[in-house]
């Protein structure tokens, strides 16, 4: 009771100070970290959550967060996006999966001790572009009057696919560094069917309750009420029901939620949006929060501050910029412009995802490195992104209004 209390009334505060927090470059998930910090317990010690506990509420936390925004990514993508532009939105995905988890790789394997194996784990992991912490920089005022539509369209889908075609990579590394499983279990297991056929059985899913929710509401069967929780009940129907059967469940709510917003009207895809934009918010403060309850202070110093400073720096600088700048010369929408080039390689959050696939290495192999350099990682990348964010977006329109004298 006394966590919710408090996550309670920290969003009713950030709530009626939002817009200003918004325009001062404060987003809601720096704000409940550092919430988390000061009354956790290595401050204040207003809360603390049970030892054997703290982790599996993170995973569940994590798991429905991430629901709730891929839904609300999945809405504010224009439909049949990807297919209009396939070749761009294809090298961004798997060209920029490789690309994100290469690097970190070799920056873990160089600066820390770890074998190769553990470091193309952890790679993995921090490799997803985080829905979460990105959906604030792509969706509200500033980022529709700061950014183009190309770059909020392609770092929302990118966010979107990304977490959940990490899963495979992560498993098939957990495998490799476990022996639990064979090649053979894993590619027909883990790829085809709880990857590839999600991906299938979610398209026909989201369709199939788009078409639903469309034909209720042109026939009057449902009101304004109850279209709008919609999308959210079928955010978490998608998780859970594909987690149960074995299934990726965090790729199939993203491919559903695209599925269904190709479905329903544009009326009421901007109503969903809005629910949507409004519950992501919710559930992006407690994550958060508990988080920031959480955070491993002493096993980061027994690292060494100038190896965590280090390594924080190198994975900021050096796990997408650079590939991403390489990439994108080969992409049509973004191939002759520099500064979409340098924006897209610098806003690529590692947040949610990063900590849901950390916790769920901890409980197969109970190695806490994984959570100790992710959780950091995390850390840092919600505070020089979170504060970041609005800074660049605005360095960007102007550079492009004095080089077009025209909005980008």
């Amino acid at each position: 009771m006394l966590l919710i209390f408090t996550i309670s009334a920290l969003i009713i505060l950030s709530g009626t100070f939002y817009k200003k927090l918004e325009n001062h470059y404060i987003t809601d998930s720096l704000i409940a970290l550092i919430f988390g910090v000061v009354l956790g317990p290595e401050l204040f010690n207003f809360i603390s959550l049970e030892t054997g506990k703290s982790m599996d509420i993170l995973k569940k936390a994590t798991e429905f967060t991430m629901a709730v925004a891929l839904m609300a990514t999945a809405l504010r993508i224009p439909t049949n996006y990807f297919r209009k532009h396939l070749k761009t939105q294809s090298i961004v995905i798997v060209l920029g999966i490789l690309a994100m988890f290469l690097c970190s790789s070799i920056i873990l394997f160089w600066l820390l001790p770890l074998s190769l194996l553990e470091s193309c784990l952890i790679g993995a992991i921090i490799t997803p572009t985080d829905p979460v912490v990105a959906s604030t920089i792509v969706s509200g005022e500033n980022a529709k009057k700061f950014l183009p539509a190309r770059i909020r369209n392609t770092i929302s889908l990118e966010s979107g696919v990304n977490d959940g075609l990490v899963y495979p990579l992560i498993l098939l590394l957990l495998i490799l560094i476990t022996n639990e499983q064979n090649l053979q279990d894993w590619f027909l297991k883990d790829l085809l069917f709880a990857t590839v056929l999600c991906g299938f059985l979610a398209f026909g899913s989201g369709k199939l309750f788009g078409k639903l929710m469309h034909k209720a509401h042109v026939n009057g069967w449902m009101t304004t009420k109850a279209v709008l929780p919609f999308s959210l009940a079928l955010a978490f129907l998608l998780l859970s029901g594909f987690n149960a059967i074995g299934m990726n469940g965090i790729f199939s709510v993203f491919i559903g939620g695209l599925a269904f917003s190709s479905e329903i009207s544009e009326n009421e895809t901007i109503q969903e949006e809005r629910i949507q934009e409004s519950m992501d918010r919710i559930f992006t403060m407690p994550v958060f929060f508990i988080f920031g309850l959480l955070l491993p202070w002493k096993e980061w110093f027994d690292l060494g501050i100038w190896t965590s400073l280090t390594l924080i720096l190198a994975i900021i600088l050096f796990r997408r910029i650079p590939g991403f700048l390489l990439i994108l010369k080969a992409a049509p929408q973004f191939k002759s412009k520099f500064k979409d080039q340098l924006l897209m390689g610098w806003f690529g959050p590692i947040g949610v995802a990063a900590l849901y696939y950390a916790v769920l290495t901890f409980e197969k192999t109970k190695d806490e490195n994984a959570w100790i350099i992710t959780s950091l990682v995390v850390m840092a990348s919600t505070v020089i992104h979170g504060l970041s964010s609005l800074a660049f977006s605005k360095w960007y329109y102007q550079l492009a209004n004095n080089s077009d004298g025209k909005q980008p």
